[in-house]
């Protein structure tokens, strides 16, 4: 996947939407921000995913979107805090793991009972893990938790597996991805600076675009 590829909409458009958001966010109008979202999903949603077998880094990803994370949020108390380990890259669709990502991270910042939530990367014998934690009722279930269900269909459509430990105190998500072999062409994984500069970026939408 290549870097222009990255969000699938046309450029004009994704400018256009880019200002909007600009001057929504300038006086401070939430409504039509959440319109501009709603817009970006739709195009989002219908453009069309190649799924490319490639090498992705799954460690810097991770630590990009928590870091994004916690510096997005920051003014609300939740920490979020990333503290894996630099891993072999995983087989598969960094734009795909990247919204699962999200999806665990987003709904450990709106649900959870705690305000710090953790990620790990840790890589096994054939597969890479991507753990996220946080405080007790972040997670409602594979089939009721917000997104849930994408991120284990991500996770199964690259072959490998999701589940959720859920204790009294605490919730771990967990994304198993095949390590990549054969991949020789790595994915682009958006910048931690990309990340929080651009409000039309995959943080922002997750986070700030619930319609």
């Amino acid at each position: 996947m290549r870097s222009g590829d990255y969000y699938g909409e046309d450029i004009c458009m994704r400018e256009n939407l880019q200002d909007l958001f600009d001057l929504s966010f300038k006086i401070d109008d939430r409504e039509k921000m959440r319109e501009q979202y709603k817009t970006l999903r739709s195009l989002e949603l219908g453009g069309k995913i190649d799924f490319v077998n490639e090498a992705v880094d799954v460690s810097a990803l991770t630590e990009n979107a928590t870091t994004a994370c916690d510096i997005l949020v920051s003014d609300t108390g939740t920490n979020f805090v990333f503290c894996g380990n630099d891993t072999s890259p995983a087989a598969g669709n960094a734009r795909l793991i990247m919204k699962a990502v999200l999806n665990l991270l987003s709904n450990a910042y709106f649900y959870g009972r705690e305000r710090l939530v953790t990620t790990k990367t840790i890589e096994t014998a054939s597969h890479i893990k991507i753990e996220v934690q946080s405080g007790g009722g972040a997670y409602g279930g594979l089939e009721y938790g917000r997104g849930l269900r994408f991120v284990r269909n991500v996770c199964l459509c690259h072959g490998g597996n999701f589940f959720v430990e859920q204790s009294r105190f605490s919730v771990r998500a967990v994304m198993l991805l095949p390590k990549a072999e054969d991949c020789k062409e790595y994915s682009h994984i958006p910048d931690l600076y990309s990340l929080i500069s651009d409000r039309l970026s995959p943080v922002y939408i997750e986070f700030f675009g619930r319609g």
